[in-house]
């Protein structure tokens, strides 16, 4: 609690006193009082004080005068009272510039004053308006407990906190998600610029008054329009709450004071809500794994018990893969449930298909995102996954390199597992190439690899490897020169020598060597026929082996 000094001024007991220097800092607030007694007071004294004095302790002291009023506006005080008479009998002109250098308030007190009623009346409204405070505090809690006990959902817990700090209230998650809010939002009508938001969370007082940190719609809101404060549990961090104005406006004891007991209980409410989300994930891996294990018997049941997790899934089907190209395991599964809160791919599918967000459900399954997409028609479906595996992808950027396969139609139940292994090839065999960044690719475009999904018999595959290119292989194991990779390069390039040396940033007459060290060791490299086999050959060496 504060009371400024211009307030202080007008009280009863000061209305004969003279403030004599430091005019322009006659708003600053005092927070308590304190009697100058001995010589250095500075320890003794905090930011916000107002500080009684005789000048007693150090009138003889003529270094400790020159430097008191410039160590009193260091430490921050709010202001000086001097009482004249015994000791000093006037404010030394030099102080009195100082303070008005400073904007340091100095009050002259005459020398018949009361220190002891000066500094109780001041002690008393603070002491009055602290009390206020606390009741005002505990009325509010009670308030919002009520709300809670009466079981009021987050929505409507938003709303009467918004109702009784007269703004626009938003709950955003850890990756500024939105929650809830007092307002209708469209998620994509939000545009937050993050860097500026986290600079002011927890800032009720910010310097920086003209920065635009919000724009919802058309509507922009500055620092000064908003206050933006961290929801936690302990150590756990769960999202932000934001209040909007519509004007300008600053922050009141009595909003800082909502705002805190709205977030105690803010905190109960997305604990809880991360504890229901977490069991109903749980539950949804269990229905999938089972679906995928054949354990039901009919098609109409998995579709009535996918209505439980508010998913409408139905026939034709699609399976769409994203996997995170993220390296570390806890950073990669972190990432998973950042992109499972935003709700981004769902969001995206069902604009750009024009289905319900319930006929799309994304679920973390084996490492990676499994996206199983309702379709109401099948109109342009080639054309249409792939703008949203590319707007998937834009959308995500900011989690890092993805890949996405995209399964062919599914149109029974029993075709599920097998589309979700050919999505899940896609990414084996594009990883065996090599590349790298973010990435879509349809089953249906894999080519050889999609043949040699289908052959049972691997062994034959790989005795057609070694037929074909083993001894390149056996000479690669002897020797570091790793022809097979130069033969992959080839074959990639149809042959062509100059773009193959381009391409594996070697000389061009180092490249001959090896392809004459490819014929020597019996590879027909000229020979279309021959080629061809060896292409299919390395095609195969990489789904078997790499």
């Amino acid at each position: 609690m504060s009371i400024s000094i211009e307030s202080v001024l007008n009280m009863e007991a000061f209305s004969d006193l003279e403030m004599i220097a430091g005019y322009k800092g006659m708003n600053r607030k005092i927070q308590n009082v304190y009697v100058m007694e001995v010589p250095d007071i500075f320890p003794y004294i905090d930011r916000g004080g107002l500080l009684f004095t005789t000048l007693y302790p150090i009138v003889n002291d003529e270094q400790a005068m020159r430097s008191f009023i410039p160590k009193l506006a260091k430490q921050g005080l709010a202001g000086v009272a001097i009482k004249l008479g015994r000791y000093i009998k006037e404010v030394p002109e030099y102080m009195i510039e100082q303070a008005d250098d400073l904007q340091l308030p100095i009050i002259k007190l005459p020398e018949n004053a009361n220190l002891s009623t000066l500094t109780n009346q001041i002690l008393t409204t603070l002491l009055g308006m602290k009390t206020n405070m606390l009741e005002f505090r505990e009325d509010i809690s009670h308030q919002l407990h009520t709300l809670l006990l009466q079981g009021a959902n987050m929505e409507r817990f938003v709303a009467y906190v918004s109702e009784i700090t007269g703004g626009s209230i938003v709950i955003f998650d850890n990756s500024l998600n939105v929650v809830a809010s007092s307002m209708t939002l469209n998620h994509d009508s939000i545009n937050i610029n993050k860097e500026r938001f986290y600079r002011v969370i927890d800032a009720f007082h910010v310097e920086e008054r003209t920065s635009d940190i919000l724009k919802i719609d058309e509507k922009i809101y500055q620092t000064n329009q908003m206050f933006i404060q961290s929801i936690s549990a302990g150590r756990k961090h769960l999202g932000y709450l934001v209040v909007l104005f519509e004007e300008k406006k600053e922050t009141t004891k009595r909003i800082e004071i909502i705002i805190e007991q709205a977030i105690i209980l803010l905190a109960f409410l997305l604990q809880t809500e991360q504890t229901i989300i977490e069991k109903e994930r749980n539950y949804l891996d269990s229905f999938v794994r089972d679906i995928m294990n054949d354990r039901y018997q009919s098609q109409a049941e998995i579709i009535e018990k996918a209505k439980v997790f508010r998913w409408s899934f139905n026939f034709p089907n699609v399976i769409m893969l994203i996997k995170s190209n993220i390296k570390d395991s806890s950073r990669r599964l972190s990432t998973y449930y950042k992109i499972l809160d935003s709700e981004w791919i769902p969001r995206i599918i069902s604009s750009i298909f024009g289905v319900p967000i319930q006929n799309c459900k994304v679920i973390y399954y084996n490492d990676e995102l499994l996206c199983f997409i309702s379709l109401a028609f099948e109109t342009r479906l080639t054309e249409r996954l792939r703008r949203a595996g590319s707007e998937i992808i834009s959308a995500l950027k900011d989690y890092g390199e993805i890949g996405i396969s995209i399964s062919d139609p599914i149109y029974q139940v029993n075709q599920v597992k097998a589309s979700y292994e050919s999505a899940l090839l896609v990414h084996h065999i594009y990883n065996s190439t090599q590349r790298s960044g973010s990435f879509l690719q349809f089953y249906k475009d894999l080519g050889l690899y999609k043949l040699f999904h289908l052959v049972d018999n691997q062994d034959s595959l790989k005795e057609y490897v070694n037929d074909t290119i083993g001894v390149v292989i056996e000479y690669d194991q002897q020797r570091d020169i790793d022809l097979l990779g130069t033969l992959f390069y080839l074959v990639k390039h149809k042959g062509n020598l100059q773009q193959t040396a381009n391409e594996m940033y070697i000389h061009y007459n180092s490249l001959r060597y090896r392809v004459n060290k490819l014929k020597e060791l019996g590879l027909s490299l000229d020979d279309g026929h021959a080629f061809t086999e060896i292409a299919v050959a390395c095609k195969l060496y990489q789904y078997l082996y790499i």
